[in-house]
C-alpha cells in the first residue's frame, strides 16, 4: 500500500516537496501543528482484544488515522511514519534508538536525515518541531516554538539532546546515531504494545499552536506552554461535563476516540 502523499502534504499545509533543509523544517513544524503527539489513540486501540501485532500501526494506517481522525501517536509509530513520508519525497536517513533517564531499554527513537553530507535530527516523536544539526565535534542549536533544542556531542555517534525555555533546562535524551535495521525496530515497536508498554496508562495530547504549545494530560489537565512558562487552563463546568468533546474541539481529534481512551472502554467503528 502506498502513502497518499498529496493528501498528507495538504493536511500538513505543504506543497512542492523537495529533499532540502528548508522543506524538512517546514514539514516538521507543520507536523507539530497538525499531527499531535498523543497517547489517546493507542490507549483506545488497546481496549479491544488483540495482540501487539494488532495494536501496532504501520505508516499507511498511521496516516489514515491522522487524516480521518485527527490523531498522531507516540515516538515509535510517529517516527516510523515520518521516515516513510520523507523517503517517499526523496530524503535519505535512518531510524535510531535513544536512551532516557529510565530503566526501559531504548525507550525513545528518532529519524536521522542526511542532507549534503550533514546529518540532522528529525524527531516528531518527542516532538522537536525543527531539524537539529548533528555535528560530531561541536554543540548545535535550533529555535522552535517555546523551546530551544541543543545537540551536544558526547562520543562517536552519540549526542545529548537538550531543550531549554526561559530558565527551564532539561536533558531530553541521548541519541545513538547508528541506524537500526527494520526487524530490530519493529521488534521494539511491538514490545511497546505489550501490557507494560509505554504511554498506555495516561491520556496525553500535545499540539503546537502558533508560538505556544497546548498540552492535556490526565495528571495535570489542560496547560498552555509559552517561553519559560506553563500555565494551567481551567475548564468550564460544561467542558468538564463532556471532556471528550472539549478536547476534540481543542485538538481537532475524534471525539469518539477520545471518549474510548478516557473511559477505557472499547471504541466502535473508530478505525479500520
Amino acid at each position: 500500500m502506498s502513502l497518499p502523499i498529496a493528501d498528507i502534504l495538504q493536511h500538513l499545509g505543504l506543497t512542492d516537496p523537495t529533499p532540502t533543509l528548508l522543506f524538512l523544517n517546514r514539514l516538521l513544524l507543520g507536523w507539530s501543528r497538525h499531527i499531535p503527539w498523543e497517547s489517546a489513540s493507542r490507549i483506545a486501540r488497546h481496549q479491544r482484544p488483540g495482540t501487539p501485532q494488532d495494536y501496532a500501526r504501520c505508516p499507511e494506517v498511521f496516516f489514515h488515522d491522522a487524516l480521518t481522525l485527527g490523531t498522531g501517536g507516540t515516538c515509535f509509530e510517529s517516527n516510523l511514519a515520518l521516515r516513510a513520508l520523507l523517503r517517499a519525497v526523496g530524503f535519505e536517513g535512518v531510524l535510531a534508538f535513544c536512551d532516557m533517564k529510565t530503566q526501559t531499554v531504548n525507550p525513545h527513537c528518532a529519524f536521522v536525515v542526511t542532507l549534503e553530507g550533514a546529518r540532522y535530527l528529525a524527531d516528531v516523536g518527542y516532538p522537536v518541531p525543527a531539524a537539529l544539526r548533528l555535528d560530531p565535534h561541536a554543540p548545535t542549536v535550533v529555535e522552535t516554538p517555546v523551546y530551544r533544542y541543543h545537540a551536544v556531542p558526547v562520543g562517536v555517534d552519540r549526542w545529548e539532546v537538550w531543550r531549554r525555555s526561559g530558565g527551564f533546562a532539561q536533558l531530553s535524551y541521548w541519541l545513538k546515531g547508528e541506524g537500526v535495521d527494520d526487524a530490530t525496530f519493529r521488534a521494539r515497536l511491538l514490545r511497546d504494545h505489550e501490557p507494560d508498554g509505554l504511554f498506555l496508562d495516561e491520556v496525553i495530547v500535545q499540539r503546537v499552536d502558533g508560538d505556544l504549545v497546548w498540552r492535556y494530560s490526565e495528571h495535570k489537565g489542560l496547560v498552555r506552554r509559552t517561553i519559560g512558562r506553563e500555565e494551567p487552563i481551567a475548564l468550564t463546568a460544561a467542558e468538564q461535563a463532556d471532556l471528550p468533546a472539549a478536547l476534540a474541539r481543542r485538538f481537532g481529534m475524534s471525539q469518539a476516540l477520545l471518549a474510548a481512551a478516557l473511559s477505557r472502554t472499547p471504541p466502535a467503528g473508530v478505525w479500520p
